[in-house]
């Protein structure tokens, strides 16, 4: 009986500290992720931005940080635009809940809001192609996958 006792025992003293030293590897790695992840959507901050923090968070670090720097760079270029966006978005919002609905004046801060989003998208677009061209092909195809898996298409 004493030496079943130890063999335990000694099969405890193993055990323990590796399962010890894999639980801390574990919460390490999930948690340096969740601080990319939420590193990224601090400095973007926006519906836009969120969805840049999880392509970055998905890529592998030399990959994130090109496209992170390469959103940066072109961050002057879009930014404005995507505040004359919210701007737009706002005046419509206006329009829509008004106690008095006034067709005309909905017509306008709609177009002005799609003139908004125009040119916000022809502004980023360069930006992201860029983002995109300093991407490893794997990476570009990863992102390409999990944009398919995460949106498939619809069936009529």
């Amino acid at each position: 009986m004493n030496e079943t006792i130890q063999k335990t025992s000694r099969w405890w003293r193993v055990v323990l500290p590796v399962s010890l030293v894999l639980n801390l590897f574990f919460v390490a790695l999930i948690g340096g992720h969740a601080l990319r992840v939420h590193k990224a959507e601090e400095t973007f901050g926006t519906p836009l931005g969120r969805a840049l923090a999880r392509v970055q968070a998905s890529l592998p670090p030399q990959d994130a940080a090109a496209f992170s720097a390469a959103i940066r760079r072109g961050a002057p270029q879009y930014g404005q635009d995507l505040r004359d966006l919210a701007d737009a978005r706002q005046a419509l919002n206006r329009q829509v809940t008004a106690e008095h609905f006034d067709r005309d004046a909905t017509r306008q801060a709609l177009a002005g809001w799609q003139t908004a989003w125009g040119r916000f998208v022809g502004d980023f677009a360069d930006t992201f192609v860029d983002a995109l061209g300093d991407l490893s092909p794997e990476s570009r195809q990863k992102l390409v996958t999990e944009f398919r898996a995460a949106h498939p298409p619809r069936s009529r």
